[in-house]
């Protein structure tokens, strides 16, 4: 006797379906890892001479470890490059680490905008805006606070922008754990799921967006798409400017080295607050994908699977075969091509950890608010965000892109 498909319950297929693609995104993610970070491991050629740089680096607030995220820029074995932080507020206490370092690197082009002017409710890309009015250089870097990076960072990202098609490099990252429960949870999301994504994403689609890790690109691809003001009012920044530059024509470019995030979450309601804005993100910007991206959910549809088939012998091996690669390939990612400071017995609460996400991802779709830099956003299918913070009144200096024009000399 035959069976048909149309004969299999519905349940069951969808069990399949999930179970099979689980474990082809995570054999495809080794694949695609072994080739990425053997190209990372080779000494960078050399490039020659390089144009001077200009690095944004938007702040706000002391992240955890600043002083020493900073101090990674200073020291660039590159020669020629600008450094500008940007805040809002005058009082902001990250305006110290930035006179530590003038005072510490005198030899530097160190430069502080201290502006309180806003464009829209990504207060960030304000920040990022207000910057730019100081940048003197032609090729732009722009990397959030909380990113450590190594001393040939923009040598190899200078060099990746020599050629005229790639419009903008951005850098995969790995997290750093800074201590506490949550912290090590949010890490394991970004060494597990993010980088899962990226590795995989590489080898089945053409790049189009960007990460806020690491952004460079030249100023006159930045001026093409009108500069920050478009997105001003925008949640997903990064991943717009990415996009952005790509519907010009240009190339989008990961590069093959690796920047660290160092992390402090803190607490649990930041850690599901962080990721529920992550998720509602990726929502709004690639709907197709995100609603396919639970077919590779494989500790979710193994935990279903033996539940359904009330723990049956098959059931049972197909589950932990399932959990075992997704273990299996995260060991290898984290242990050996990431080197990330997970331990072994940190990589135990990776299934807890991958239900958590599953829930997340469903959150996602019951509601239409996030939470940002201790500010509550309603985000429009659009992709556009209103601030709604119950209790604080939005800033009340908003500049138009024309009174922006009347303000900027020349």
């Amino acid at each position: 006797m035959v069976m048909h498909v149309t004969d299999v319950p519905i349940m069951q297929l969808l069990l399949l379906i999930g179970l099979i693609a689980s474990t082809a995104y995570y054999l495809l993610m080794l694949y695609s890892g072994r080739e990425f970070f053997a190209a990372q491991r080779r000494v960078p050629e050399d490039v020659g001479d390089l144009p001077p740089i200009t690095v944004l680096k938007p702040l706000k607030g002391l992240d955890v470890l600043l002083y020493e995220n900073l101090v990674g820029l200073c020291e660039q074995d590159y020669d020629g490059f600008q450094l500008v932080f940007g805040v809002a507020d005058g009082e902001d206490p990250a305006i110290a680490v930035v006179r530590r370092l003038q005072a510490e690197y005198p030899h530097l082009d160190i430069q502080l905008v201290i502006d309180a002017r806003v464009y829209g409710s990504n207060y960030k890309i304000s920040n990022l805006h207000n910057m730019y009015q100081a940048a003197k250089h032609d090729l732009i870097v722009i990397a959030d606070s909380d990113i450590r990076v190594g001393r040939d960072y923009l040598r190899r990202l200078a060099g990746e922008l020599r050629d005229p098609k790639v419009g903008l490099v951005t850098c995969m990252y790995r997290a750093v754990n800074t201590g506490g429960l949550p912290t090590l949870l949010e890490a394991m999301c970004v060494n597990t799921d993010f980088a899962n994504m990226v590795l995989v994403a590489r080898k089945v689609e053409r790049t189009s967006y960007a990460f806020g890790a690491t952004m460079a690109m030249r100023r006159q691809v930045l001026d093409e798409i009108g500069g920050f003001l478009p997105i001003a009012n925008y949640l997903a920044d990064d991943y717009l400017l990415g996009y952005r530059i790509v519907q010009r024509g240009y190339q989008l470019k990961v590069s093959d080295q690796l920047v660290d995030t160092v992390l402090a979450v803190g607490t649990w309601r930041k850690l599901a607050q962080h990721q529920l804005r992550l998720a509602r993100t990726n929502r709004i910007c690639r709907p197709g994908g995100y609603f396919g991206s639970f077919l590779t959910h494989g500790t979710f549809w193994a935990v279903l699977n033996v539940l359904y088939h009330q723990f049956s012998p098959l059931s049972c091996a197909a589950s932990v075969g399932v959990v075992g690669l997704r273990y299996a390939s995260a060991g290898i990612l984290c242990r050996r091509y990431l080197r990330s400071d997970i331990s072994l017995g940190q990589l135990l609460l990776l299934g807890p950890k991958d239900l958590f996400v599953s829930v997340v991802w469903l959150l996602a779709f019951l509601g239409d608010t996030v939470w940002w830099s201790g500010r509550r956003f309603r985000v429009e299918r659009s992709g556009e965000m209103t601030d709604v913070t119950p209790g604080l009144t939005v800033p009340a200096t908003i500049v138009t892109a024309k009174d922006q024009e009347l303000r900027t000399p020349g």
